[in-house]
């Protein structure tokens, strides 16, 4: 009759508009992905790691380009020759002269090495931004799953106080309230899941930036605005043209070419020269001398290093090349990922999720109208409840490859 439907009509209106639009609020420690990814740069280790052999390596750059020290000593001969007399004393003076811009090409060497280096540091980069992109993509689906996990409690939880006046105006049976029950201990279960889920992804987010526990409440995103990916081939170009790892291995052929250089120009002999100023006891003489040398470069020509260095250039080359067949290889595998969770997730938004909605308001309406019983409205709702929970986990998956991607298939920065 009309009053059992007024009981309920009220609780229905609140199921059909609080299970829309679940998005969590918070305005206690907001942080969104550009600052996390600044902190995550910053207090990183494996960051911190590379910089310090960057800046080792520039000591290496000064040390290359230093010449050799000059030397100095005392030089005695003729000692006691005659039995009397004490020889001949001095001193010398003297250095070597390094020729053929040996120093110049070391330093060019060190300079490709820091290159390399670099580019190394480049990839720790982005396989950390996509580690803490992913991340935080995981807690943004996560927070809205505990939202949406909080509103099926909600609407478990009226079940049962409608259930139960419903039986006691003895217009429904003993069953529904069991029935009731039952999906309430469930929704409960889920939210709990739920929660457990934020709770890991805020720990994982939390071990990037180096802390122990994240020590915010929410992160700031739209996890629904997701941006399409250029097709294959131009994200392989994409790939390709801005990858690291193809620049560092490119560094890595340069310093091979510029190690070639310096092996050519070994065999050319530095100069050694000396002086030195000797005062002979026996005739009262100063007597000043020279003397120059250098090696002949006949049977070590540096030839075994110039062999080693010639093809060390020939399998740094097919290193480039490999790697780029293995990005194709890496980036067919995340495409066609990202394309299967693309297609569930559109499935969902254009069809599943809109028909779910309608079935709902018809529902509500029919029970308005007293044609419906209210069980079949509680299905409608937790049917479309479960769907959003589904779809929450489908675009979790789609982000990931996504980021993935983006980042040019480099993560596991602390690998």
């Amino acid at each position: 009759d009309n009053s059992s439907n007024d009981i309920s009509t009220e609780d229905t209106t609140y199921y059909a508009d609080s299970i829309v639009t679940p998005v969590a609020q918070s305005s206690v420690g907001v942080t969104s992905l550009t600052q996390l990814e600044q902190v995550a740069l910053a207090t990183n280790p494996a960051v911190a790691e590379i910089q310090a052999e960057i800046e080792s390596l520039r000591g290496k750059l000064t040390q290359a380009g230093l010449p050799p020290n000059p030397t100095a000593g005392i030089v005695g001969s003729d000692i006691n020759e005659d039995g009397v007399s004490a020889g001949r004393y001095g001193v010398y003076f003297g250095r070597e002269i390094v020729r053929g811009n040996k120093l110049g090409y070391s330093r060019s060497v060190v300079c490709a090495e820091i290159e390399t280096a670099e580019q190394r540091l480049a990839i720790v980069q982005q396989r950390l931004l996509t580690d803490v992109r992913q991340r935080y993509y995981d807690l943004l689906v996560a927070q809205e799953t505990v939202s949406m996990a909080e509103e099926l409690v909600k609407i478990s939880q009226n079940a049962v106080d409608v259930s139960k006046r419903l039986l006691e105006a003895k217009e429904a049976a003993q069953t529904s309230v069991l029935q009731s029950e039952i999906e309430l201990q469930n929704a409960s279960v889920v939210k709990r899941q739920a929660e457990n889920q934020r709770l890991a992804a805020r720990r994982k987010l939390a071990g990037l930036l180096g802390e122990a526990e994240l020590s915010l409440d929410y992160v700031e995103g739209n996890v629904r605005e997701l941006i399409a990916l250029a097709d294959f081939e131009q994200s392989f170009d994409e790939v390709v043209n801005s990858s690291p790892e193809i620049a560092a291995l490119f560094a890595d052929v340069e310093q091979k070419r510029r190690q070639l250089q310096r092996e050519i120009v070994e065999p050319i002999p530095n100069v050694t020269w000396q002086t030195s100023l000797q005062y002979d006891f026996l005739t009262d003489d100063v007597i000043p001398g020279f003397q120059i040398g250098m090696p002949i470069p006949t049977l070590n020509r540096n030839q075994g290093a110039i062999h080693q260095a010639r093809h060390q250039i020939v399998a740094a080359e097919r290193r480039a090349e490999k790697k780029a067949l293995d990005l194709r290889q890496r980036l067919a595998s995340a495409y066609e990922n990202y394309l299967d969770s693309k297609l569930q997730v559109d499935a969902f938004d254009s069809e599943i999720i809109p028909k779910a909605k309608e079935t709902l308001e018809l529902v509500s309406k029919g029970y308005r109208e007293g044609e419906i019983d209210f069980l079949q409205l509680l299905t409608a709702q937790r049917t479309y409840s479960q769907i959003n929970l589904t779809y929450l986990q489908q675009l979790k998956q789609l982000w990931r490859q996504h980021v993935e991607i983006q980042g040019l298939l480099l993560s596991g920065s602390l690998e």
